[in-house]
């Protein structure tokens, strides 16, 4: 048997069967997801463990673990939960929607580039400020509801008229 203290503990990544623990040593102990959940931050274990050589490097597995010690800090049992971010669908994203993105992040890209604009010194406020302007710039002169300008060729009555040109 051996005695560890554990420092941290890593989760399985995506796809993957074993999380690992982490010593105070910085050794590395894998650890199967089922039994994860047992292991707290800074306790002491007696643990039992197999070895498995990889392409010239040793892998250390907890087989079996014992709390010797603990922080008195309760352990988790399940991973932290992955937040994702909800796909919009086709029917909430039209075309008028993705152009104005795109407009947006041009205009707050450009705006960010400019060398007389300082980005650390805005705050989140300022940021979502231009953000609004450019949106409402959009919707005016370029979105579905913009109304007829001169570089559409409709308000100026003089410059549209009917005489052909002989």
């Amino acid at each position: 048997m051996v005695q560890i203290t554990v420092a941290s503990v890593e989760w399985p990544k995506d796809g993957k069967k074993q999380g690992a623990v982490i010593d105070s040593t910085g050794k590395r102990w894998g650890v199967w997801a089922d039994k994860l959940g047992t292991f707290q931050q800074f306790a002491t274990y007696e643990i039992t463990f197999k070895t498995n050589e990889f392409k010239g490097t040793i892998y250390y597995t907890i087989d079996a673990a014992m709390l010797v010690g603990s922080n008195m800090v309760r352990p988790s049992t399940a991973p932290p939960p992955r937040m994702e971010a909800p796909t919009p669908s086709r029917a909430d994203y039209d075309d008028n929607q993705r152009r104005m993105d795109i407009f947006v992040c041009g205009g707050f890209n450009n705006i960010m580039a400019n060398p007389n604009v300082n980005p650390q010194a805005l705050t989140v406020d300022q940021m979502s400020a231009m953000a609004e302007m450019l949106k409402r710039t959009w919707k005016r002169i370029l979105g579905p509801e913009a109304q007829p300008t001169l570089a559409r060729g409709s308000l100026d009555n003089d410059l549209n008229d009917t005489i052909p040109f002989e």
